[in-house]
């Protein structure tokens, strides 16, 4: 069973492979999104945990 980590990846490739072909414009608009991380060991070093909170627009133009 894949995990949802490895699936948003698989996503966002395929998202940003039909961009490059295309002349594209996609805004993502974030309000209040909360990203939350336990530790993470990587590399033999331990990446320490947190909240990351969004809020605005990514705009992704490819073309």
């Amino acid at each position: 069973m894949k995990s949802a980590e490895s699936e948003w990846v698989n996503v966002l490739a395929e998202v940003f492979e039909r961009l490059s072909a295309t002349n594209t414009t996609i805004t993502y608009d974030f309000k209040d999104v909360t990203f939350e991380a336990d530790k993470v060991q990587a590399g033999g070093k331990i990446l320490p945990s947190g909240k990351l909170k969004i809020n605005g627009k990514i705009t992704i133009t490819s073309g």
